[in-house]
């Protein structure tokens, strides 16, 4: 660098810091025009002006600078550039502060550009911020979010600590905050960001450092959490494995840092909440509430100081706002937001709220104009607390650079929400000329289906007044008829006209119907499951809607089938040998199936592109469940080129449906949860002795829970997004210990007569078998060999020597001490119809198998007599029954409540109707003196994505 550069870059300096710290980011971008190096250089000296203490009360920023521009000094920040960092191609500086500097850089190896974060070559393997550097490392690898930074590597190469991330190509929120933005836009897409903390915070990791600088929007608008380099690891375990911050440590930006954080209390993931508060009134009124001239200043403005309202700076603030803000920044945490879990039933009500009202907006510019006069005479939750995270999507739409596609432009398309009603709204289908939507709700009477004319907000429910459940609707290709699933009796695939009038059956069997190009044919499955879960037997039908004739397409495991727009080819999901959902098509004719997606653990909801050239579905391969697309070759069934993201600011999404022309697309959002709930118990008068307690309450997702014999631990399967793992917790929920923790799915596990061992299925040998380890997670080992099957669902003989397990939809029953086979295990006989009867639980006295049929077309619960050899059906209804006590009542979960059936009788009722709460399973101790459930809060919504505004 010259002298004349250095004084371009002094010039500029000297001019901005004379400006408000608020203004001086666009100060610096207008004044030096196209000039985006002289930007940065600017940008990266106020950064460290405002940050390093040292730097505020001297020069020390200009001899540095004045040291690099007469090259007298080697500065760090450009010693790496043009060099090689392991596989990494150094190329620019992106940024520097006191955890390191970050670069651009280029992964020689895998062909892309990364973040590469590294560490002053002073710090030794034992300095404590080299420690927090490889906290860093494992914080940010734990996670797998679309909004939190992705790490591809860490290590060591020639004395050079580093990490590589993925390089967010995008803005701060630093530099991008002063712009004109909706408040219901903001709500809209924070949702999705939301989740994002919510996810950390639910493993354990508090970020430690909310602010503007930390949050990167990228230039397709979706957004990333940086910089976990202060997080810190809330499990005890981890904790200490990693080493933790020495105490009187303050780690934190000063302006940004909670009380806690200064005073060295316990801090928790309030803190987090705490910042983005700061960064609320930050960005509504121009002003950091806690500015000083030094750090001790800063701190005791924390401690001390009464924050004024917003609005005294900017009178057009609503009173409303003032009341959030301050509550948000309380001194006392107690009294303030307390979880983002919360914040997204918040937000949900705000965006409806919002969409009622006169639109809102914001402008940080300056301390005047910053919201409009329009007053809200409803209170805003205290969602907005991440604002942070809340101004992310907003900002990309008033700042954000248009993309080049050769098709479809999902990234800058609009997701816009178009139903609004509690509880679930799903299997959503387009009519073709893309004006109309149907869609499947319970409003109060079972579900039915809606038509919904797009714009509207008045619905038409199509099957109003018939019994039994109406789902799965899908418009006939000229849109004039309706395909639809009925349970009705007597139940099967049925059509209906447009309006819903003159229903006919025209087959028995049926679900997820599909139309063929012409609209004389259906093609259906015999099973259907929501969401991918447990395999279960399934086969395809082709219909002819005019005679009722029937042709078996392929009898396996083949679910939600979509017959391609061309005609030749039906897509399906299925489960694959690993035990992992793949995506397969199959020609109409007949023939071999032909996988299509198969990377990851679940692939499914296959959909054609209306011109029948891409097929999409959804998948799990990113970490949440997002829609993905490739090219197919419609000879072979094969895909063609890359597998690509279809972005949506959802982590779950499913039912994608399109219009004729393609032009439009919906789908249905989905977010939910699972807790458990524990009360005393009678099993005689089947009564509750005491008023039921949250054992876990937070964003968790239980199945499967057990309580161990002594009654003092209960173990249950936590579903994540990438893993399924088995935890123990104590009966309080303070203690929840994971038993496994890795990428693999392990399922189902039940816990020993003795409580000693735990039966578990896993996918770690490459497909699932049964896996074993002692209560307390150690002695891993593997039990069953299956030679390429599937073996899963374990269940305990109450000797505690045999045990029971599935294989290939056919039960098993194997002695616990010895290596099992398939040749080794007895097999239980098939059912009188060829069926197959998969085994849930053992009877006390090991007599009796509770059990499921499942020959595909008949379901259904049943027990199996050890002593006839025969089995005896209960129910024509499938649920997982579990034994009471007494031998002779099962206990399960039918339609989200608890039931209990007498196998004396036959007869079955609700158990407690005094519960309130949806559940997901239920369950009741050895001793019957305990009933546990886990609780079921799911909400499902229906968007539209007008495409045609992309191209």
């Amino acid at each position: 660098m010259n002298a004349a550069r250095w004084k371009q870059i002094d010039e500029l300096l000297d001019a901005a810091l004379d400006v408000s710290e608020e203004l001086r980011a666009n100060f610096v971008a207008i004044h030096a025009g196209d000039d985006e190096d002289l930007r940065i250089q600017v940008v990266q000296m106020l950064a460290a002006h405002t940050n390093a203490d040292k730097f505020l009360n001297d020069s020390a920023m200009r001899i540095a600078a004045r040291d690099i521009a007469n090259n007298e000094t080697e500065i760090s920040a450009f010693a790496y550039i043009n060099k090689k960092i392991a596989t990494y191609k150094v190329e620019r500086l992106l940024g520097a502060g006191g955890m390191g500097e970050v670069y651009l850089a280029f992964d020689e190896k895998l062909q892309r550009n990364v973040a590469l974060k590294i560490l002053p070559a002073e710090f030794g393997s034992n300095d404590e911020r080299l420690k927090r550097f490889e906290v860093e490392a494992r914080a940010v690898s734990s996670l797998n979010h679309p909004a939190i930074v992705t790490i591809f590597d860490v290590g060591n190469f020639g004395g050079v600590n580093f990490i590589a991330t993925e390089y967010v190509d995008g803005k701060t929120l630093r530099e991008l905050i002063g712009g004109k933005y909706s408040v219901r836009t903001v709500v809209s897409a924070s949702i999705q960001i939301c989740d994002a903390l919510a996810e950390a915070h639910r493993v354990g990791i508090i970020h430690r450092d909310i602010k503007p600088e930390n949050i990167m929007i990228r230039k397709d608008g979706y957004a990333k959490i940086l910089d976990f380099g202060l997080a810190k690891l809330t499990d005890p375990e981890t904790h200490k494995a990693f080493g933790v911050t020495s105490k009187g440590v303050i780690i934190g930006t000063p302006a940004y840092m909670s009380p806690a954080q200064i005073t060295d209390d316990v801090i928790d993931h309030r803190t987090d909440l705490w910042s983005s508060g700061i960064v609320l009134y930050e960005f509504l009124t121009g002003k950091n509430p806690f500015k000083g001239g030094n750090r001790s200043e800063i701190f005791q403005a924390i401690l001390t100081a009464e924050v004024p309202p917003p609005s005294t700076i900017n009178p057009e603030i609503p009173e409303e706002l003032d009341t959030i803000v301050q509550r948000l920044l309380e001194k006392d945490p107690g009294l303030g937001y307390q979880s983002v879990v919360d914040l997204r039933a918040d937000l949900k009500r705000v965006r409806r709220q919002i969409d009622s009202s006169a639109s809102i907006s914001v402008n940080s510019r300056s301390g005047s104009g910053a919201m409009s006069s329009h007053k809200w005479t409803w209170a805003l939750p205290a969602a907005l607390v991440s604002v942070s995270l809340l101004l992310v999507f907003a900002i990309f739409f008033l700042f954000f650079f248009k993309l080049k596609s050769v098709d479809t432009d999902f990234a800058a398309a609009q997701n816009t929400q178009i139903t609004y009603g509690a509880g679930i709204e799903a299997y959503p289908s387009l009519s073709p000329d893309g004006r109309s939507v149907l869609y499947v709700t319970d409003a109060g009477e079972g579900d039915d289906i809606y038509l919904l004319r797009i714009g509207g907000s008045n619905t038409q429910n199509l099957t109003k007044n018939t019994p039994g459940r109406d789902t799965m609707p899908a418009f006939s290709p000229n849109g004039e008829m309706i395909a639809f699933r009925s349970d009705r009796d007597p139940a099967g695939t049925y059509i209906m006209g447009a309006t819903g009038e003159n229903p006919r059956r025209i087959a028995e069997i049926g679900y997820s119907p599909s139309w063929s190009p012409d609209g004389k044919q259906i093609v259906v499955a015999t099973g259907h499951q929501p969401v991918p879960s447990v395999r279960t037997i399934s086969a395809l039908w082709v219909i002819d809607v005019g005679t009722g004739e029937k042709r078996m397409l392929i009898d396996s495991y083949a679910m939600q089938p979509a017959w391609s727009p061309k005609g030749d080819r039906i897509a399906y999901w299925t489960t694959g040998s690993s035990g992992n959902r793949v995506v397969a098509t199959i020609p109409v004719a007949g023939g071999e199936p032909v996988i299509f997606a198969e990377s990851s653990n679940t692939n499914w909801n296959p959909v054609w592109s209306p011109d029948g050239k891409y097929l999409y579905y959804a998948s799990d391969r990113n970490g949440n469940m997002a829609f993905w697309r490739a090219k197919i070759d419609m000879e072979s069934g094969k895909s063609l080129g890359e597998h690509k993201l279809v972005p949506t600011p959802a982590r779950f999404n499913r039912h994608l449906t399109f219009s004729g022309d393609g032009k439009r697309m919906a789908y249905v959002q989905s977010n939910s949860r699972s807790n458990i709930k524990m009360a005393d118990f009678d099993p005689v008068s089947e009564k509750f002795l005491s008023e039921p307690y949250w054992v876990t309450r937070g964003d968790f997702d239980f199945a499967g829970v057990e309580l161990s014999p002594d009654e003092t631990r209960l173990f249950a399967r936590s579903i994540k997004k990438t893993q399924d793992d088995i935890v123990s917790l104590d009966l309080t929920g303070a203690e929840i210990r994971d038993l496994t923790n890795d990428k693999f799915f392990d399922r189902h596990s039940r816990i020993s007569p003795d409580g000693t061992t735990i039966l578990f299925s896993s996918d770690r040998s490459g497909s699932y078998e049964i896996w074993a380890m002692n209560a307390d997670g150690t002695n891993l080992r593997q039990v069953t060999h299956s030679a390429g099957g599937i073996a899963s669902i374990p269940a305990w003989a109450p000797d505690g020597k045999r045990f029971s397990f599935d294989n290939e939809s056919t039960a098993f029953i194997a002695e616990i001490e010895k290596e099992v086979s398939l040749e080794k295990a007895i097999q239980l006989p098939k059912t009188d119809n060829g069926g197959y009867f998969r085994v849930w639980s053992w009877s006390p006295d090991g007599k009796l198998l509770a059990g499921t049929f499942g020959s595909g077309l008949a379901p259904g619960m049943g027990i199996y007599r050890f002593e006839t050899g025969k089995y005896v059906r209960i129910t024509d209804y499938f649920a997982v029954p579990r034994w009471m006590p007494d031998g002779k009542r099962l206990i399960f979960e039918r339609n989200r409540r608890p039931f209990v059936i007498d196998l004396e009788t036959g007869a079955g009722r609700e158990l407690l109707p005094e519960l309130k709460e949806e559940i997901r399973s239920v369950g009741v101790s050895r001793s019957g003196r305990k009933i546990f459930y886990t609780t079921y809060e799911s909400e499902s919504d229906i968007w539209l994505v007008d495409l045609a505004t992309t191209n």
